[in-house]
C-alpha cells in the first residue's frame, strides 16, 4: 500500500469509528438488521391458527396493529416451500395483509413464523391447512334471452312486476319497499303499490338472477346493494357465479366485487358495516370425512364467512363452519346420491359488537362468533337440540333466516318453521323477536313477539326476512312465498303485498330513499288518441308531470298537467301539436327535469 492509499484508508477508518460512536449504521446490511418492536398485545390473524380448510389463494391478514409494527414474517408451505409476497395495508390502518406471490397446494400445511403475540397460537408461530377443495364454479352461461319489447310505452325494455296491494297505506310506516323478484329485477315500490324504480335482472345468460336488494350505507352515504349472478355453481348447487354490487343515489355502479382469498360470491348475504366493510359468504365444496354421521359421501360444503375491506379488497376476518361446527350439529342427514352434504347452510351474517351473528339454517341455530379469536361464544338453537340457552315458552324456531341484533338488544329473525322436505317444528312461518338474558351457564331466551300471517297460514320452505322499522312496525318478506306483509307492533296487518308465483323475492326490505336518476325523463306519445306517456326511472321526487307542445320544437307551451301516477304516467293531452315534451316537478312546484321536445309519435328514452 503506497503512502496515498494508507492516508485514504486512515481517513475512512476514522470516519467509520466516528459513525459507530454516534450509533449510526455503517452498511446497508447492518441497517437491515434493525428490528421492529412488536406490539405487546395479542394480534388477530386470519386464517386463524388451526384452520383446516383455508383456500389455496389465501392471504394472511394481521389485525389490531399498526402496519409498520408487523415486522418480519416467514410463510412456509409443506409442499410449496417458502413464500415471498407483498404487503397490503388495510384502509383503516389497523392491519396489514401478506399476499403470497404463488398459490398454496391443496392439502398442504402452512406454517407462519412471526415475532407477534397471536390469539390461539403459541408465541408468534402457528399453522393452518389448505382444504381439499373440488370442482370449479366457472360454469358458462347459456345463450340468454332477449329483453322484453312489450314493457312501458316510454321504455319497452322495462317490464316491472305487477303486485297486488291490500290494506291501509296511510297507516303503514313511511318509506319505500325494496323487492327483488329474482328473475325480473330490482324494484322500488311505495305504500300504494306504485313503482318508482325498476332495473331488469339482465338478459345476458340463462339463470340470471338478483337477490338481497336493499338500501344500506357506504362511506357515510345511502346506497343500494344487491347480489347479481348468471348461473348455478356446478360444485355447490347454489347460485354464486356473480358479484356484490353497490349503486349510488344516481343509480351508478360504484363498486362490484367478490370475496377475498379466491372464494366465490354466494347469494345468501351481503351486508355493509359502519366501518366501510362488507360481510360476505361463500359455499365451497371440500373433501371431508362424513362417517361420524353415517355419510356415504366425503363431499361437504364449507361455509366461509368474511369481512372485506371494500376499498382495498383485503380480508379483515375469516371464519369457516368446518373446524368450528361439527357435522353432528346438523338436523339434516347426509345425502346418499353422491352430492355434497350441506350440513350448515349459513344464510345471514351481522356485526354484533365485537362479534358476529351467523345463522346456520341446517342446525336451526344462531351462532355468536368472536371477532378476534373466531371462536363460538354461544349457540341459540330453536329446534330443541343442544344449545347455550334455556328456551322459554313460544321461542322455538327452525331453518331460520335473517338473524340480527336490534337496537334494544333483542334478536329478530324469520322463522321458516321447517325446511323443504323436513318435518315441521312450527306449523307455519313467522317473524320472531326474542329477548336474551343471563350469563354464561345460565343464558335464557324469552318470547317478545311472533308475527304469523293472520289469514291462511304461510309456510315458507326457504328464504325470508324480518325487517323492524324505526316506528316499531314489522315488515316480513315471506321468501319462497311471493308475499310481503307489514304489521304494526301489535301484530295487525297494515299492508299485504302479493306478486306472481314465479317472482319470489329472497328478502324484502323497507326504508327511506331519495335517488335521482341520470339522464332526462323519457317520453312517448300518440297523435290519434292525444295521449302522452312520461317516465323517469328512479326519480323519487317527481310528484307532477306537465306536457308541453306546439307547432315546432322552439315554440311549445303547457297543454296538460297530471300528478305522478306510477313508473310510467299516462296523460291526456287535448290539443297536442306537432312537437311534444314533458316536465317533471317536485312537491314544492320546482321543475326538476324535462325531456327532449320531439315530434309526436316519437319515443325518447332520455338517455337512461
Amino acid at each position: 500500500m503506497n503512502h496515498a492509499s494508507r492516508r485514504l484508508f486512515g481517513r475512512v477508518l476514522i470516519a467509520v469509528v466516528a459513525l459507530g460512536a454516534l450509533g449510526v449504521a455503517t452498511t446497508p446490511a447492518q441497517a437491515a438488521k434493525k428490528t421492529v418492536k412488536p406490539p405487546k398485545h395479542k394480534i388477530a390473524v386470519y386464517p386463524v391458527p388451526g384452520t383446516p380448510v383455508a383456500g389455496p389463494k389465501t392471504t394472511i391478514s394481521f389485525r389490531g396493529l399498526a402496519p409498520k409494527k408487523l415486522g418480519k414474517i416467514k410463510v412456509v408451505g409443506s409442499k410449496t416451500g417458502v413464500h415471498n409476497g407483498k404487503r397490503l395495508v388495510h384502509s383503516d390502518k389497523k392491519g396489514v395483509s401478506f399476499i403470497p406471490k404463488k398459490e398454496f397446494r391443496k392439502g398442504e400445511t402452512v406454517r407462519v413464523y412471526t415475532n407477534l403475540k397471536i390469539f390461539n397460537a403459541k408465541k408468534g408461530d402457528y399453522k393452518f391447512k389448505i382444504g381439499m377443495f373440488y370442482g370449479n364454479d366457472d360454469k358458462v352461461a347459456g345463450p340468454g334471452t332477449p329483453p322484453p319489447t312489450d314493457g312501458l310505452k316510454t321504455r319497452p325494455e322495462l317490464k316491472p312486476v305487477e303486485m297486488s296491494f291490500t290494506g291501509n297505506p296511510a297507516a303503514a310506516s313511511p318509506g319505500k319497499f325494496f323487492i327483488a323478484p329474482r328473475k325480473e329485477g330490482l324494484q322500488i315500490i311505495d305504500n300504494y303499490g306504485r313503482t318508482s324504480f325498476f332495473r331488469p335482472t339482465g338478459f345476458g345468460g340463462s339463470g340470471q338472477t338478483v337477490l338481497n336488494f336493499q338500501k344500506q350505507t357506504y362511506d357515510g352515504k345511502p346506497v343500494l346493494t344487491y347480489w347479481k349472478g348468471s348461473s348455478t355453481s356446478s360444485s355447490t348447487g347454489f347460485s354464486q357465479i356473480g358479484a356484490y354490487e353497490i349503486l349510488n343515489r344516481n343509480y351508478n355502479l360504484i363498486k362490484s366485487f367478490t370475496p377475498g382469498n379466491g372464494f366465490s360470491a354466494d347469494i345468501h348475504e351481503f351486508a355493509l358495516t359502519d366501518r366501510n366493510t362488507a360481510l360476505t359468504l361463500s359455499y365451497e365444496g371440500v373433501e371431508w370425512d362424513t362417517s361420524e354421521v353415517g355419510g356415504t359421501t366425503n363431499k361437504v360444503l364449507d361455509n366461509v364467512i368474511q369481512e372485506i375491506d371494500i376499498k382495498t379488497g383485503a380480508v379483515l376476518f375469516e371464519w369457516h363452519s368446518l373446524g368450528n361446527v361439527p357435522l353432528t350439529s346438523s338436523a339434516g342427514d347426509p345425502p346418499d346420491d353422491g352430492t355434497a352434504y350441506d350440513y350448515f347452510h349459513a344464510n345471514s351474517i351481522k356485526v354484533d359488537g365485537n362479534s358476529y351473528l351467523i345463522s346456520g339454517r341446517r342446525s336451526s341455530s344462531i351462532f355468536r362468533v368472536d371477532q378476534k379469536t373466531a371462536k363460538i361464544r354461544w349457540q341459540l338453537r330453536g329446534d330443541g337440540g343442544e344449545g347455550s340457552f334455556a328456551m322459554g315458552e313460544g321461542t322455538s324456531f327452525a331453518y331460520q333466516h335473517d338473524a340480527r341484533r336490534l337496537p334494544n338488544g333483542d334478536i329478530s329473525l324469520f322463522d321458516n318453521g321447517s325446511g323443504r322436505g323436513v318435518p315441521l317444528v312450527n306449523a307455519e312461518s313467522s317473524g320472531l323477536v326474542l329477548k336474551l338474558s343471563g350469563k354464561a351457564g345460565s343464558l335464557k331466551a324469552e318470547l317478545v313477539k311472533r308475527y304469523p300471517h293472520p289469514g291462511t297460514p304461510v309456510v315458507s320452505g326457504s328464504q325470508g326476512n324480518t325487517d323492524i322499522q324505526p316506528n316499531g312496525n314489522v315488515v316480513i318478506g315471506w321468501g319462497s312465498i311471493p308475499r310481503v306483509t307489514e304489521f304494526n307492533p301489535a301484530g295487525d296487518v297494515l299492508l299485504d303485498i302479493t306478486f306472481p308465483e314465479i317472482s319470489s323475492s329472497y328478502r324484502s326490505f323497507k326504508g327511506s330513499w331519495s335517488g335521482t336518476p341520470k339522464g332526462t325523463p323519457a317520453i312517448a306519445s300518440e297523435a290519434a288518441t292525444n295521449k302522452v306517456w312520461a317516465s323517469w326511472n328512479g326519480s323519487q321526487a317527481t310528484t307532477q308531470w306537465k306536457v308541453v307542445s306546439g307547432a315546432s320544437a322552439d315554440s311549445v307551451s303547457v297543454i296538460a298537467t297530471r300528478d305522478w301516477a306510477d313508473l310510467e304516467t299516462e296523460i291526456d293531452a287535448p290539443g297536442l301539436g306537432a312537437f311534444v315534451g314533458v316536465q317533471a316537478f317536485n312537491k314544492d312546484g320546482d321543475m326538476i327535469g324535462e325531456s327532449k321536445v320531439v315530434p309526436v309519435g316519437t319515443t325518447d328514452s332520455g338517455g337512461q
